[in-house]
């Protein structure tokens, strides 16, 4: 009778049949989050390397350089029109 009840502590007795079931206990579901955090170190990559190019386009130096270019193609057009009449 003492192992009967020393069972039913550490496990479950089903009212029905009195079989002896042991409780198991269920380990919690690992969540693997390699994806979630290599999903968040490439967006951290693009949105930086974005902002790179974005920052080195607007610098001072382009945007003299790229009137440079314009005022280049303009003078290059009138000595065309020039030279020809």
């Amino acid at each position: 009778m003492k192992q009967t009840k020393q069972q039913s502590a550490s496990g479950k007795v089903v009212p029905f049949t009195g079989e002896f079931y042991p409780v198991t206990d269920t380990p919690a579901p690992t969540t693997d989050n390699t994806p979630t955090y290599l999903v968040i170190v490439a967006a951290a990559l693009i949105a930086g390397l974005s902002m790179g190019a974005i920052f080195t386009y607007q610098s001072a130096d382009q945007v003299q350089l790229r009137q440079m270019k314009a005022q280049s193609e303009q003078l290059e057009q009138v000595k065309n029109q020039v030279c020809r009449n």
